[in-house]
């Protein structure tokens, strides 16, 4: 489900639906506020964390769990 394949097209993936949340920087927000922006591009809550999953690791974003808040890292 990260990157695309045969059975997975490039917008099911986690890779095509990562600007849906880039798109959404640089300035940090909610995470509940970035979810309500863009879960209508996502299948479920879990591919919305699973692509928060991978920008963490590609060191695209960062979270705060005190506050909730998504940051864009530059």
């Amino acid at each position: 489900m990260i990157a695309p394949n045969k059975a997975i097209s490039l917008s099911e993936s986690a890779i095509g639906l990562a600007p849906f949340i880039l798109m959404h920087g640089p300035d940090s927000q909610d995470l509940l506020d970035l979810y309500s922006k863009v879960y209508k591009k996502f299948e479920s809550i879990d591919q919305f964390v699973f692509t928060l999953d991978v920008l963490f690791v590609l060191n695209r974003i960062s979270l705060d769990v005190n506050t909730g808040r998504v940051s864009y890292v530059k």
